[in-house]
């Protein structure tokens, strides 16, 4: 992920991640999950070339909503029903990462996600194709621990591949503050502007549509 965090993520982890987490001894291993705007906010440059990071947002009227296993009632009936989800109801142990950041998840899985410029790109990827072959995605996931069964300690595992290879699992239990990144690896032909139509899909059906400029 990228050394500073935005300023929209700052907040959101200072001013929305309010409700208290409840140390974990025995039963599920993620303690808050968050749900809110699915955004896709911040344009980076780095050595690496040019990337987005997509994170959770509101806008005022959709607020960031969060069930933990704090929660009563009808928000603890949702947060049983992800735990059920990732099967996530059985850790006994130590928790080495209590209160941190990436213990707070999205609620929603992705499903997918493809990238389209509106301008020819290179030889292989003429205005219009996906460029998802030279995307890489990168994010970090203890999905691959809780479905071992919680083998060891916890690991949130580094998932970095390009978009064409993601698998469902890479896209679960991603971190609430800055989901993950995409990462351009190669460059176009010319260096220019390029308006790209990112497409998420996420686990409840809907589709999230944006636009963002990036230049190379």
């Amino acid at each position: 992920m990228p050394a500073a965090l935005s300023t929209a993520a700052l907040l959101l982890l200072t001013g929305c991640f309010k409700e208290s987490e409840v140390p974990v001894i025995n039963g599920p291993y993620i303690q808050v999950y968050y749900d809110g705007l699915l955004d896709c906010g911040i344009v980076y440059y780095n050595d690496a070339g040019p990337g987005i990071v997509f994170e959770l947002t509101s806008d005022g009227q959709t607020e960031i909503v969060s069930y933990s296993a704090a929660s009563t009632g009808d928000k603890k009936a949702v947060y049983d029903s992800l735990c059920r989800k990732h099967s996530d109801f059985g850790y006994h142990g130590e928790d080495i990462y209590a209160n941190q950041p990436a213990k707070r998840c999205y609620a929603k899985d992705l499903v997918s996600i493809s990238v389209i410029s509106d301008e020819d790109f290179d030889r292989a990827h003429p205005a219009g194709t996906p460029l998802n072959d030279i995307i890489a995605y990168n994010t970090y996931t203890p999905y691959p621990w809780i479905k071992g069964g919680y083998a060891g300690a916890p690991v949130f595992t580094r998932v970095r591949k390009f978009l064409d290879d993601v698998k469902e699992d890479d896209m679960k239990l991603l971190c609430a503050l800055n989901l993950c990144q995409l990462t351009f690896m190669s460059f176009p032909t010319v260096s220019s502007f390029h308006n790209m139509s990112i497409t998420v899909v996420t686990d409840d059906g809907r589709t999230h549509s944006f636009k963002k400029e990036v230049f190379f």
